[in-house]
């Protein structure tokens, strides 16, 4: 039986780690370890829960904080298992995700992630409606989440994670690398990853941030080069269907758009209706 490694960087996130834990020590796949590594968190909560815990299988490693891509690394560094599952301090995942996915890269070795569907749960709930993964959809931008299982052999062949990207998707540049090595994907069909959506997060402060969101992809495109030439009918492909879209919505709103450039004060009184029904 091959061991898997949960490596769950941790950044005050005391308040969700507990639950996290618990779905990680409640998977039936039985060899398994946890690696968490505290990436310096200031927060007091967090630092008790880690000083006092006493969860089975797990180790807990401290080190200044270094972002997320430097924590996963330190803990696939320290991890002895042949298969690595990366899980976040505030997410969960349901007992059988480990088994099923260890069955899938124990019978084919061309695999090199597996995952599967998600629900989303927090501040949001229901299916996380993510497209399927295909290697188009992988060139034109990120389609797995980060809690996928992978050969730690994989992780050291393509140097681990990026730990420039300190602002996010780092893992998006990582799935890339697995895959331009020849690494197949599979995505299980069935809902076992639960993604807690909070109103505040790394996630949405990246998204917030235009510039760092530029910034990061295109050093994430600079770095996979060679990925991006050989699929570059993929990503000319889809600028041009946005190119239709844009025409297909022009065509049927122009003329409404024309309206309103000419007569202004109509737009004016739409949007302060628009305004005062959104107070309410």
């Amino acid at each position: 039986m091959n061991k898997v490694s949960i490596i769950i960087p941790c950044f005050n996130a005391g308040e969700f780690l507990q639950e996290t834990m618990q779905s990680a020590l409640a998977q039936t796949y039985p060899d398994i370890e946890i690696v968490i590594v505290d990436d310096g968190s200031p927060d007091p909560a967090t630092q008790l829960l880690l000083d006092q815990a006493n969860w089975p299988r797990t180790r807990i490693i401290r080190q200044k904080n270094a972002g997320p891509a430097a924590a996963r690394n330190r803990a696939v560094q320290e991890a002895t298992g042949k298969y690595i599952l990366p899980l976040d301090a505030d997410d969960t995942i349901e007992p059988e995700y480990v088994a099923k996915a260890v069955a899938v890269l124990d019978a084919r070795p061309e695999v090199g992630v597996v995952y599967c569907k998600a629900n989303k749960f927090g501040a949001e709930q229901g299916p996380w409606s993510l497209p399927a993964y295909t290697l188009r959809e992988l060139v034109i931008d990120n389609v797995i989440f980060v809690t996928a299982l992978y050969r730690k052999d994989d992780w050291a062949s393509v140097g681990g994670y990026n730990e420039k990207l300190r602002h996010g998707v780092e893992d998006y540049d990582f799935w890339i690398k697995l895959v331009h090595l020849g690494r197949d994907v599979v995505q299980l069909n069935e809902h076992l990853f639960n993604y807690r959506i909070q109103h505040r997060s790394r996630t949405t402060s990246f998204h917030n941030e235009r510039s760092n969101v530029i910034a990061t992809y295109a050093d994430i495109f600079r770095a996979n080069h060679e990925f991006y030439l050989a699929h570059a009918e993929f990503l000319f492909e889809h600028r041009l269907g946005l190119y239709d879209e844009l025409a297909y919505w022009r065509g049927r709103y122009g003329k409404i758009d024309a309206f309103f450039k000419r007569h202004r004060f109509v737009l004016l009184v739409a949007r302060m209706i628009s305004r005062t029904f959104n107070r309410r």
